[in-house]
């Protein structure tokens, strides 16, 4: 079961690895449809080499999907590299047991690069770059 931390009022977990967990399970073979389908999309001139999932509120499943959509296309031999960009309750550290001392928030405002800022992950093929720190915000704004 997920491990949940309490913080003013909100929650953040780390969201579930069906893909890992259970790799023969339907939900699973669903992803890896969705992967067969966006790879089936993709033609010799112009490869999708960037997909951003996302929705209208908190809660809908972007976190849990993009984990293992990352998972299922790094498992096909795709070298992949997933961004977490939510500065406000980021989850993505936590689900592949990272650290987020450094992430995308320290690309964004210092000249550590991508490279230098992204993790290696027990995944094969499969390196993450955590949001990073929580940017500081100005007492003025």
């Amino acid at each position: 079961m997920a491990k949940i931390k309490e913080h003013k009022g909100t929650q953040t977990h780390a969201v579930s690895l069906i893909t890992l967990v259970d790799p023969s399970s339907p939900i699973s073979e669903q992803y890896r449809t969705i992967r067969t389908n966006i790879q089936f999309a993709s033609s010799a001139d112009q490869q999708i080499k960037t997909l951003v999932i996302t929705s209208s509120g908190p809660g809908e499943g972007k976190s849990t999907t993009s984990a293992n959509l990352a998972v299922v296309f790094a498992k096909s031999g795709q070298r992949v590299l997933l961004v977490d960009a939510d500065m406000r309750k980021p989850t993505v550290y936590k689900t592949f047991n990272l650290n987020n001392a450094s992430g995308l928030s320290t690309v964004l405002s210092t000249t550590t690069s991508v490279l230098e800022a992204s993790q290696k992950t027990v995944i094969d093929n499969l390196s993450v770059l955590t949001s990073g720190p929580k940017p500081q915000i100005h007492p003025n704004f």
